[in-house]
């Protein structure tokens, strides 16, 4: 059965293009080498940059050699003392989510040539396909809300404890509710999701990408990873359906900076 929407199909054969031209299997293994090349870079730009934060708050820290710092029983209670300290989150969300997606979009635009835009969705959607996904997103939304308030397990004060310890309201909004949205979506529904379409279906493509956006959700307790889960389902459709990640990305941005006002 064919759906209005259009789910997209795989990147099509092109001959004068090698890299494109390999077997569906090998562009994805290419497209998964890449998502670990920029997963790395975000994990080690995001570490660095909240050791640097506990460093600069911890006296016994100051002055260390990198090598003692690192083996300095001192960082690793300052990490977990930091853990929800919204200073030093935004920073290190900002920093590697810019870092990160430079770097995912250098490598992509290498590999894909002419099919960039296609293959990360970087196109404009159709107005009316964006306000219908816009609407199944606002339902999920508002029925996890209704859970939230009827059941506490799916209740967490983590956000409420990083907006007020983050001190900088710019800053936050960049960190917090910005970058994360464009990073994530470039990352889960661009590189992910394109490489999955090599050799899988919507659904699964939809699913695997879903499963790994809740991953990078750990933070969070295991009610709420269910509700991460939810949306990233909303979000995988929202980008197969209507063709662009800029739907995803929108309402992404639009969850967490609701998600901060009323933290």
């Amino acid at each position: 059965m064919a759906y209005p929407s259009g789910p997209e199909t795989p990147l099509p054969e092109d001959r004068l293009d090698p890299e494109l031209s390999m077997p569906p299997g090998l562009r994805f293994a290419r497209g998964m080498g890449i998502f670990l090349i920029v997963f790395t870079a975000f994990f080690l730009v995001q570490t660095g940059a909240f050791i640097a934060h506990c460093r600069a708050v911890t006296p016994a820290l100051q002055g260390l050699a990198v090598p003692d710092l690192l083996q300095d029983p001192a960082l690793m209670e300052a990490l977990q003392q930091q853990s929800t300290n919204g200073a030093a989150i935004t920073q290190a969300s900002l920093w590697s989510g810019l870092v990160a997606l430079l770097l995912l979009l250098l490598l992509v635009r290498q590999w894909t040539g002419p099919h960039f835009r296609r293959f990360l969705g970087l196109r404009m959607p159709a107005w009316r396909k964006a306000l219908t996904w816009a609407g199944v997103f606002l339902l999920v939304a508002a029925a996890q809300e209704g859970l939230s308030r009827l059941f506490p397990v799916f209740t967490t004060d983590f956000m409420a404890q990083v907006v007020r310890t983050a001190g900088d309201p710019l800053m936050l909004v960049l960190g917090i509710g910005v970058l994360p949205a464009l990073f994530e979506e470039a990352l889960v529904r661009g590189l992910l999701y394109g490489s999955l379409r090599q050799i899988a279906d919507e659904h699964l493509a939809v699913a695997l990408s879903a499963a790994t956006f809740t991953l990078m959700h750990m933070q969070y307790p295991a009610p709420i990873l269910l509700l991460v889960l939810m949306l990233g389902v909303v979000l995988g459709y929202a980008r197969s359906r209507t063709g662009s990640i800029w739907v995803p990305v929108a309402l992404h941005m639009l969850n967490n900076l609701v998600s901060l006002a009323i933290a």
